[in-house]
């Protein structure tokens, strides 16, 4: 399952690809409150459609986030956790981690992750092998490449 939320044809938008057992949603370079508040409301429609049981939020593409644009996403993932979905967030820079903690922002109960494969390993949908490299664990029923 592949989804494009991005409304202006340009790809600036989240995309939503599912991996396994996880919506994996990489989030677009700029995050702005239009954004966001869709976010929050499409990613809540594609879990239950999907019946996903994780929420990955893949952060590595943004450039900056401010405290405002943190609290909403991680509404986003409480809300995800209120359905039972298990929300993570990945790939946020050192930068934006140093600016978040230095802001005083709320953190607590964030489950983070470094890497995508990190997270994906953590909920079960990749192996990880000895290489440091993870294979995925394809289930009969998902695809993770499909257009």
């Amino acid at each position: 399952m592949r989804t494009g939320w991005a409304d202006d044809g340009a790809g600036s938008g989240p995309v939503a690809t599912r991996v396994g057992p996880a919506l994996v949603v990489t989030l677009p370079r700029e995050l702005d409150e239009a954004t966001l508040r869709a976010l929050r409301g499409d990613v809540l429609e594609t879990l239950h459609r999907s019946r996903s049981r994780a929420l990955v939020l893949e952060a590595s593409g943004l450039d900056l986030i401010d405290a405002e644009d943190f609290r909403q996403l991680t509404l986003v993932a409480r809300t995800a956790a209120l359905l039972g979905v298990s929300p993570l967030l990945v790939g946020l820079s050192a930068g934006v981690v140093a600016y978040l903690i230095d802001a005083g922002v709320d953190t607590r109960g964030v489950r983070a992750y470094a890497t995508l494969d990190d997270a994906l390993v953590a909920l079960g949908a990749v192996h990880a092998q000895d290489d440091d490299t993870a294979a995925v664990a394809v289930d009969a029923g998902a695809s993770g490449a499909s257009a």
